[in-house]
């Protein structure tokens, strides 16, 4: 525990359970939490299935991830959803840099260094772009930014705002269930997207279903678990339908009335470590994957001790990479962006001001 000790030590040690679950730092505090969850569980979803593509999985623990597979990826689409509205509220210059330096940046250094030191074919094959390959979740994150940009006018009236985003929820949930291409990366901005919006459609009513009642939350639980056992099966229950969407829905309902009543010591803190740095933890994982599996893949190891050695190790290098952050921050954020921001600001500020004079 004395890895991250640094790092918890700069949050409070202990949040009871009984606490209120509506204040500012709470909610930040479990929606990292749930951001670490989702983005780790890439990480052990990765390791396990480039083994089972080359006979070395286990059954089982990928049927562990085919249940988990309609609640993970809308999870971190919904969360980052949930902070449009407060981004919004920035000018229109601070906005794009800001999701340039922090987004943009990444995904384009990270396509192009996967794809020229280990995507056969490199980054002049066209499927590459086309589907994303690993990255297709930060590229699809990047389109919903930029479509973001058009709910600038109404991002002061949050009636319009939460109106118009559910409307662009169900619209892309309805356009990809008829779309006919499949896994491109088109396909998965519009299933995924949705949940985008959708986080920013409930920013504002978050704060009031955490404190929904008990039952409620059970009952939809419940219905959650049974589509989500529906889905093993069928593909429908999982990805790219309205089903599938109602059985994240209901899972996502769940998680954030349960996030902020667990009680916070060590382990959340870590895992609110790993949200706060989900941009390296995505990006790093799926090549140091890959490559342990390489090294790996010649040992006539039993399945599973291939596959848990893939996890640790590759969970283990990934979470190296975000201790070496300070190091190499230009993988995961423009260079000294704080410079532009920082005269974006002033620029705002300047605005502001000599509006109020006159």
């Amino acid at each position: 525990m004395r890895f991250f000790g640094k790092v918890g030590g700069m949050l409070a040690a202990t949040t009871p359970s009984s606490a209120p679950v509506s204040t500012p730092a709470a909610r930040m505090g479990w929606m990292d939490m749930l951001r670490g969850v989702a983005v780790l569980l890439v990480v052990v979803m990765h390791a396990a299935d480039i083994p089972m593509t080359n006979g070395k999985g286990v059954d089982e623990w990928s049927r562990l991830h085919l249940y988990l597979e309609p609640f993970r990826m809308p999870m971190l689409m919904f969360l980052s959803g949930m902070l449009l509205p407060r981004a919004l509220g920035k000018t229109l210059p601070q906005y794009a840099w800001g999701k340039f330096a922090a987004i943009v940046w990444p995904a384009v250094v990270w396509m192009l260094l996967f794809g020229f030191l280990i995507y056969h074919g490199g980054p002049t094959d066209p499927v590459y772009w086309r589907t994303g390959d690993y990255l297709w979740f930060l590229l699809a994150l990047c389109a919903c930014y930029g479509t973001a940009m058009l709910l600038k006018p109404v991002a002061s009236r949050p009636v319009v705002m939460s109106l118009l985003c559910t409307g662009l929820f169900v619209a892309m949930i309805l356009l990809r269930y008829h779309s006919e291409i499949s896994q491109s990366l088109v396909n998965r901005t519009l299933y995924y997207g949705a949940f985008f919006f959708l986080g920013a459609a409930c920013a504002r009513l978050v704060v009031k279903w955490v404190n929904a009642p008990v039952s409620i939350v059970v009952g939809l639980g419940a219905v959650a678990v049974v589509l989500a056992n529906l889905g093993l099966d069928d593909r429908s229950f999982r990805l790219g339908t309205p089903f599938s969407a109602l059985t994240a829905i209901l899972g996502i309902a769940v998680l954030l009335w349960i996030a902020p009543r667990v009680p916070r010591g060590n382990f959340t803190q870590i895992l609110e470590w790993a949200g706060r740095n989900s941009i390296v933890i995505y990006v790093t994982h799926f090549p140091l994957v890959i490559l342990i599996h390489r090294l790996m893949r010649h040992l006539d190891a039993d399945p599973a001790l291939y596959v848990s050695m893939c996890t640790v190790f590759g969970m283990a290098l990934t979470l190296l990479m975000v201790r070496l952050r300070p190091w190499t921050a230009w993988l995961y954020v423009f260079p000294h962006h704080q410079r532009v921001a920082a005269r974006l600001h002033n620029r705002a500020a300047l605005g502001g001001s000599q509006q109020t004079q006159h």
